[in-house]
């Protein structure tokens, strides 16, 4: 009898942890009709970074933010993104070594919000740099002000498809009068797993 015990309570407290890792993993699945992750898959920073001028943006309250901030490098530089209302939408952010969270989008003509952030070791603290589309065109189509610095960008998703869009690109920094603000190029929009081509 205690066997039996033992054995049923075994089963019982393996049965909850793993309807706890399932809760944990459904918290950040899309609970939406459309949802939106970002992420750098590669950064190029300059010479001296972090010690350089970096032009000031927009104040950003954050979402999710990857693990392995390192404050001391000023790394990783890191795509992120929302709604249209990116500063105040809490805006989830993925680095190269891992996706952002999924952000949920609006139910009808969804609209995605892009930005780049990285963090400050003077103020210790997450900062959004402007950004512009880089000279090999690709990201052109995702800024609403396509050659222009922007705090962040709105695209708005065409035909969109049900399920989580992924937008990563190459960041890389040019200096302007204010200092650096992020270039970014090879931008990619990948439609749902499952769904037709990714959305131009």
């Amino acid at each position: 009898m205690p066997n039996i015990q033992l054995t049923c309570a075994l089963t019982l407290i393996a049965g909850l942890a793993l309807e706890i890792v399932s809760n944990a993993d459904a918290q950040y699945a899309c609970t939406t009709n459309y949802c939106i992750q970002s992420q750098s898959v590669m950064v190029e920073t300059p010479s001296g970074w972090p010690a350089v001028p970096i032009e000031t943006c927009c104040q950003t309250h954050w979402g999710a933010l990857p693990n392995g901030i390192d404050w001391s490098n000023g790394m990783p530089v890191m795509i992120c993104s929302a709604t249209p209302d990116y500063s105040t939408a809490y805006p989830n952010c993925g680095g190269p070594s891992s996706l952002s969270q999924a952000f949920p989008l609006s139910y009808e003509y969804p609209k995605i919000g892009i930005g780049v952030a990285w963090p400050n070791p003077n103020r210790y603290e997450m900062q959004s740099v402007p950004i512009v589309d880089g000279p090999d065109g690709t990201c052109t189509r995702y800024s609403h002000q396509p050659g222009k610095v922007v705090n962040w960008w709105v695209h708005e998703l065409n035909d969109p498809r049900r399920g989580t869009y992924v937008f990563t690109a190459r960041v890389s920094f040019r200096q302007g009068d204010k200092g650096y603000y992020a270039v970014l190029n090879e931008c990619k929009l990948a439609s749902p797993a499952g769904s037709p081509a990714a959305q131009p």
